[in-house]
């Protein structure tokens, strides 16, 4: 019996040896590699983990970003949102349409941008009408944009709808009408009341076409210093009217 045990425990104990000099051949030979792949699995996800959170840092200072913009209203600081944040989910279009309504809330205002809004200065002609242009191009740049996808509706609208208003303010009826009845198209049947606004718009245009003729300063002045004479007959009916028995 114990002789057999005895044999027993050297078979085990060469089994044991033998099985540790595989391992150990094992990494000495492909163990190099095995490693190298692990620490290459290892490096790429802390990569991407690092990679996930700069992202997330990028988005959070880009909404930021925005956020200022919206605050200061100057068109520059939302073209820089489209430019330096354009990847990142709507600001493109938003960008550029709060740059654009910018400079056209400046020529409705009829003031510079950046100006006090106490301010009495008003606007050059040559400023009007860079003012307007810049405004078409930042709402051509949007409708340009458009791929027809229903979740960018509403920015193909602000741009054909801004579009139409430099138009008007150019006095361009007939690009305005058309650019309004773009609007109708684009919307179809997804904001049925854009596109019945749109329409009205359309029907109103007639009335910017009407030429208005304003006097001038001098006939201003005439009719300012114009002597009112009044009817004396008028006068003494009335006061007849008044003490006469009734």
């Amino acid at each position: 019996m114990d002789r057999d045990r005895l044999k027993d425990i050297q078979t085990a104990d060469l089994s044991d040896s033998q099985v540790n000099e595989d391992f150990v051949h094992w990494l000495k030979t492909k163990g190099p590699s095995y490693l190298l792949v692990v620490m290459v699995v290892i490096v790429g996800y802390l990569f991407y983990i690092r990679y996930q959170s700069s992202q997330a840092q990028h988005q959070g200072e880009a909404w930021v970003a925005f956020a200022e913009a919206r605050v200061s209203g100057l068109p520059a600081s939302f073209e820089d949102i489209a430019t330096s944040y354009g990847e990142i989910g709507s600001l493109r279009p938003l960008g550029l349409l709060g740059a654009a309504d910018g400079y056209l809330n400046a020529v409705i205002r009829n003031q510079a941008l950046g100006s006090d809004a106490n301010s009495t200065d008003t606007l050059s002609d040559e400023d009007r009408s860079f003012y307007l242009q810049k405004a078409d191009a930042l709402y051509a740049e949007v409708v340009v944009g458009d791929d027809n996808n229903a979740a960018n509706t509403l920015f193909a609208i602000g741009g054909l709808s801004g579009r139409a208003a430099v138009a008007e303010a150019n006095g361009d009826i007939d690009s305005a009408r058309t650019y309004y009845e773009l609007v109708i198209t684009r919307v179809g049947e997804q904001y049925p009341a854009l596109a019945t606004q749109a329409q009205s718009r359309i029907d109103t245009l007639e009335t910017l076409a009407a030429s208005v003729t304003l006097p001038s300063e001098e006939e201003v002045t005439a009719r300012n210093n114009q002597e009112q004479k009044r009817d004396p007959k008028s006068i003494d009916s009335d006061i007849d009217s008044l003490i006469s028995p009734k």
